[in-house]
């Protein structure tokens, strides 16, 4: 499972892509300089196609639990807030224990019969439920930067690199990948610059050679930039217009920069 704080805040749901001119800020970067792009992965690559506390209502109701939606999207969001406390308090990094633990105070929250068991079948099955859509930029995008020998990652707040791939499954985006770097395996998160570090150790690629793109400007932009990486901000609704960096509205964008 994706970070918290990633997953419900980030990701889109609807898939649709924003177009428009290159930010000025753009001028700046050199395809030509790059051996390797690594991508964040929620709202970037893909979105879920339904909100999670959706999939565990439908879940929970073929458990024959009969609870309301909106009591499950409490239920869940205050889970999520927690979550977020005791990530502060402790520095913990999202995992699939702390999945684990998020989704025992949700079915708690929720106040049915045997919680345990089935916090347990909730873990199970949204794996198995949970839809994700690849957005339209991805594969015409990352096919046309491997035809140029750049080499691709994939770097994310996610529980396990186990998680991970099935997620770029789903999204039809298996096999494109020439390193996975999954936060909950390595014990780093973005924006540390560790997890940006492992990546360049893992891909044999200097961070100067290295150019990510993610859509949060925190955890993706500052993380990687102060890992000594290139960054691009992905803003494909054109929200953080706020934001004074590098930015591109559709991954496609990147095959037309210098």
């Amino acid at each position: 499972m994706w970070h918290y704080m990633d997953i419900h805040r980030a990701w889109s749901v609807d898939g649709k892509d924003m177009t428009g001119k290159f930010d000025s800020n753009m001028q700046r970067t050199d395809m030509k300089n790059f051996k390797a792009i690594s991508f964040d992965c929620g709202g970037t690559l893909f979105y879920k196609v339904k909100e999670d506390y959706v999939v565990f209502h439908e879940i929970l109701t073929e458990l024959a639990c009969n609870v309301d939606v909106n009591q499950v999207k409490v239920a869940f969001e205050e889970a999520g807030s927690w979550w977020s406390r005791e990530k502060a308090r402790t520095g913990r990094v999202w995992n699939e224990d702390a999945w684990a633990g998020m989704l025992e105070r949700m079915v708690s929250n929720i106040k049915i019969p045997n919680q345990s068991d089935v916090a347990v079948k909730l873990r199970n099955l949204w794996l198995q439920k949970a839809e994700f859509r690849a957005y339209d930029d991805v594969e015409p995008t990352i096919m046309a930067l491997k035809e140029r020998g750049i080499r691709i990652i994939a770097i994310s707040n996610v529980s396990s690199k186990k998680n991970c791939e099935t997620y770029l499954s789903k999204a039809g985006l298996a096999g494109y990948f020439d390193v996975l770097v999954a936060s909950g395996s390595v014990g780093y998160e973005k924006p540390d610059p560790q997890i940006f570090k492992i990546a360049s150790k893992m891909s044999n690629t200097p961070l100067t050679k290295m150019l990510h793109v993610g859509n949060q400007f925190v955890e993706d932009y500052l993380g990687a930039e102060s890992a000594g990486m290139k960054a691009i901000l992905l803003d494909r609704k054109g929200v953080q217009r706020d934001k004074n960096c590098r930015k591109i509205s559709t991954l496609t964008e990147l095959l037309f920069l210098a």
